[in-house]
């Protein structure tokens, strides 16, 4: 990483350090994945994409998440369980409703379980990079009608992240 990326992401971040990481990136003029890898410390923990469908298949059992997919023009959400998947002709097939698809496992370069204050909250993510630097989706913990984060879930998630990341 150059010691250049670096500054800049820490010149954006102290700008407007709970601001969307894609926004990060634009005011930084660079890749989403430069400003996850240049994240404080504690913030995110990364690990390689081999590990997309062990993460995968450990998110099943979390209960409702919302599902994140940010292209620039469209912010998709969908809220829900992440259902059953299994590899079939290079995709990671989801099996379910409302959350649905067909990942490219292989493409993925980098898993990120971020932690940080977005909007004034708390906030879990599990963030997935294809290898040209863009997020393909993320993966946030569920919230109830009062916005606190579903019981279980951080303990769900600091446990995967801790095995994942060793």
């Amino acid at each position: 990483m150059s010691e250049e990326i670096s500054a800049r992401v820490a010149a954006a971040l102290a700008e407007k350090p709970t601001s969307a990481l894609e926004d990060i990136a634009k005011r930084a003029n660079v890749r989403v994945i430069d400003v996850v890898r240049n994240l404080p410390d504690g913030e995110a923990h990364c690990v390689d994409g081999e590990h997309f469908v062990d993460v995968m298949q450990s998110m099943r059992n979390w209960g409702d998440i919302t599902f994140i997919v940010n292209t620039g023009t469209v912010i998709f959400e969908a809220k829900g369980q992440i259902p059953d998947g299994s590899l079939g002709h290079g995709y990671y097939n989801l099996h379910g409703k409302p959350i649905g698809g067909h990942l490219k496992a292989d493409a993925c370069e980098l898993i990120a379980f971020v932690s940080r204050t977005f909007m004034n909250s708390e906030t879990h993510s599990v963030q997935f990079y294809a290898k040209d630097g863009t997020c393909m989706f993320k993966v946030y913990l569920g919230r109830d009608e009062d916005r606190n984060i579903l019981p279980g879930q951080v303990d769900a998630f600091k446990t995967l992240r801790d095995r994942i990341t060793g």
